[in-house]
């Protein structure tokens, strides 16, 4: 469910455009279970945004179990102790608020977007999730046959089946290789009682709360003090799993009689703290993350009309997360369009960007971050990954700076150090007769190419910098948004 209104949209759209990109004042008090709370007093418009984070989601799903942290997430809302789903659905709705829970690949998240005047209602019903869930069955039974109806629609969805297959192909086992949402399959074996003791596992000492809005400080600190201060960690932590061995090279084929194919291509990425992650992001600019100024959108669409759209992303996550190329073609020109992939990812690698393309993504970079900073559930998602994620007092402030600090030097040296073309993962769903006469797979479906070096996983680096986190996580009731991989 999801709870807005015209007003709060309104008074958010008002906050200025920042466009020098100013950080903040923020306060960082811990408090005595352990959280961390990021504090920062915006009175542009007279709205609070809260966004707590604990550390965990679907990186520390049990085996077999994928999906759980999400279930988890979902029904932290739908019932507390004192307050039935619809009771707190009403609270929302009558102050206009919007209210979420959810996780992603390295987090559960709940957060509220409230009135100043609500204040302490907005901070009341996060804490309450966080707290005292008490997972009705009924609620519970709901919630995992959307899941399942979900699951089971995404299967129609060959986009969804591609990326699903890729972080299987990519990962196997390890961390990031099942979606948040799981499988048909470990989604059919979750029970209540999985969900209980997943809360259980969550931790106050692992946990933050970026506030920020049109309180005082010394208010936001007493009243997270007065409803979060009790809550205490009930078990250990969740077991982490192995993390992933980079694969060979390989293609793997899925059978769909579909007359678009759908093509992710890709490698083992970097964690976001990598300290070449500006660097990075103004390559993947570059390369497909530019839109139409990016090489694969030029080749792809606007010279070889193969596809509407095409584009790459690192992942932004804890562990290091996947890179990957993503399109849609006409089945007939899948491996034409795999060949090009392959041939700018190639000459990324060996010759880096030119001086026209390397002003082109530091202008756009700097132009765009503004518009982080453009309300305040923004300001306070941006502050809590900031804080989750180590990036530092002066990201905000230095962002511009360090964009505009990377040389052509540092984006052929991030290219060769962080693009692997010999070692790509690729995933192609389309009707597996027509691929296999393009070259495409074999008949097994799941054709090696030849063995490729092993690519070493990049250990994070504590106190590097790393790129723009995304926007706040959704506001929507029990529809929080994933990290942005």
């Amino acid at each position: 469910m999801k709870h807005s209104i015209l007003a709060l949209a309104l008074c958010a759209s008002l906050l200025p455009g920042a466009a020098g990109a100013a950080a903040p004042a923020v306060e960082r008090p811990k408090l005595d279970n352990g959280i961390q709370l990021v504090l920062s007093t915006q009175s542009s418009v007279p709205i609070v945004a809260i966004s707590c984070l604990v550390d965990g989601g679907a990186r520390l799903d049990p085996p077999g179990k994928e999906g759980l942290a999400e279930l988890t997430g979902s029904l932290l809302s739908d019932g507390t102790k004192g307050r039935t789903s619809e009771e707190i659905s009403k609270i929302v709705d009558s102050m206009g608020a919007s209210f979420s829970t959810g996780a992603s690949q390295d987090w559960v998240e709940v957060g509220a977007t409230v009135l100043a005047r609500d204040f302490e209602t907005g901070v009341d019903l996060v804490a309450r999730s966080l707290r005292e869930p008490t997972f009705p069955a009924g609620e519970f039974a709901r919630a995992k046959a959307e899941t399942l109806g979900s699951l089971q629609a995404s299967e129609d969805e060959p986009q969804v089946v591609a990326g699903r297959a890729f972080r299987k192909a990519l990962f196997g086992a390890a961390p990031y290789g099942t979606p948040v949402d799981g499988s048909l399959d470990s989604v059919k074996r979750l029970s209540r009682e999985d969900v209980l003791a997943y809360h259980a596992s969550l931790d106050p000492q692992k946990t933050l709360c970026a506030i920020v809005g049109d309180v005082e400080t010394a208010r936001m600190r007493e009243t997270a003090a007065r409803l979060l201060g009790a809550w205490k960690p009930q078990v250990k932590s969740l077991a982490p799993r192995a993390p992933a061995t980079p694969p060979t090279a390989r293609t793997v084929v899925v059978d769909r009689p579909v007359a678009q194919a759908s093509i992710v291509v890709g490698q083992v990425g970097v964690p976001r703290t990598d300290p070449d992650w500006f660097p990075i992001v103004v390559m993947n600019h570059v390369l497909g993350g530019g839109g139409f100024t990016s090489r694969l959108m030029k080749r792809i669409r606007t010279q070889g009309g193969l596809a509407y759209g095409v584009s790459s992303a690192f992942g932004s996550t804890r562990l290091p997360g996947p890179f990957q190329v993503v399109l849609q073609t006409k089945v007939p020109s899948a491996a034409e369009a795999s060949r090009i992939v392959r041939e700018e990812l190639q000459k990324l690698h060996d010759e880096g960007a030119t001086e026209e393309e390397l002003a082109a993504a530091k202008d756009y970079l700097t132009g765009n971050f503004p518009m982080k900073l453009d309300s305040t559930s923004k300001i306070a998602g941006l502050l809590a990954q900031m804080q989750y994620f180590g990036l530092g007092d002066d990201y905000i402030e230095r962002y511009a700076e360090r964009v505009r600090a990377v040389t052509l030097d540092d984006v052929k040296r991030a290219a060769r150090a962080h693009l692997h073309p010999d070692a790509l993962v690729q995933v192609v769903v389309g009707p597996k007769a027509d691929l296999e006469k393009q070259g495409i797979g074999d008949a097994t479906g799941d054709a090696s190419a030849k063995p490729a070096s092993p690519v070493a996983s990049p250990a994070p680096a504590a106190d590097a910098p790393a790129h723009e986190p995304p926007a706040a996580p959704a506001a929507g009731h029990g529809a929080a948004a994933s990290p942005g991989a």
